[in-house]
């Protein structure tokens, strides 16, 4: 009975260690494809941060596109050499390069306009155009009416309206650039007001924005135009306009974001 109750016992023990190692292998197979599902979700998450705003256009199942620049007189093209190189067309032509797809530009700009009274009062137009990629283009007159508390509220809930539309009725990828101004202008202090603003505004909205002053300042050359009648823009140049070394950093500046934004 002796011998019995141990080779009983140790048949128990025999039993239990065989089904504790069962246990730490099944253990170690749940770990590890916790770890796998983890590595893998990492890399989910690596592949969603490196889509770039061009990458997203280039994958739209959409085979052309739609490009709306809506701005002041620096959208419309003053002072380029001709209308075919002014910023948003070069960027346009960026764009077909880069996605591979034909890209339609719609400018809606206009000399001498702020955000209040011509790009919100234009919102529903871009709508309308459902755009693929927009960029907006305004401070630089709307800084000149000063940075007293009315000027300032109606840029800043006027733009902010403007953001919040296009970002809500469309499903456009959006530059909101900054300022611009010669590297000695006389509106400075003002544009970096209204910058931070513009900034603050793309932080809200997770939009990009786009610093023109990286272009402008302590740079006096990109507004170095002679005085004579631009028989292009129908008007007298100045100097407070981009050339068209101007325009060919701006539009550069603007592709560069969508590669890497």
């Amino acid at each position: 009975m002796k011998k019995i109750f141990i080779l009983v016992t140790m048949l128990i023990v025999l039993i239990s260690l065989i089904d504790g190692c069962a246990n730490k292998t099944h253990v170690s197979t749940s770990d590890k494809n916790k770890t796998e599902i983890k590595q893998v979700k990492k890399k989910e998450l690596k592949r969603d941060q490196n889509k770039f705003m061009l990458t997203d256009l280039r994958n739209s199942k959409k085979k052309s596109l739609v490009y709306y620049a809506l701005g002041d007189s620096l959208s419309v093209g003053l002072f380029s050499k001709n209308l075919d190189s002014n910023f948003t067309t070069l960027f346009n032509d960026y764009l077909k390069k880069g996605t591979g797809k034909e890209v339609t530009e719609v400018n809606n700009s206009s000399v001498g306009k702020t955000v209040t009274n011509f790009g919100l009062p234009n919102v529903q137009n871009l709508i309308n155009h459902r755009p693929d990629i927009v960029t907006i283009e305004f401070g630089t007159n709307d800084s000149a009416y000063g940075v007293d508390y009315k000027n300032l509220r109606n840029f800043t809930n006027n733009l902010d309206t403007l953001v919040r539309r296009i970002k809500n009725e469309t499903d456009a990828q959006i530059l909101l650039m900054t300022t611009w101004s010669p590297s000695n202008g006389k509106y400075i202090d003002n544009d970096l007001i209204y910058d931070r603003k513009i900034k603050d505004i793309g932080k809200k909205y997770a939009v990009t924005v786009v610093d023109l002053s990286t272009i402008w300042k302590h740079n006096p050359k990109v507004t170095e135009n002679d005085l004579v009648y631009s028989q292009v823009y129908h008007r007298r140049k100045d100097q407070f306009h981009p050339n068209q070394s101007g325009h060919d950093e701006i539009a550069k500046l603007l592709y560069k974001t969508v590669k890497t934004k």
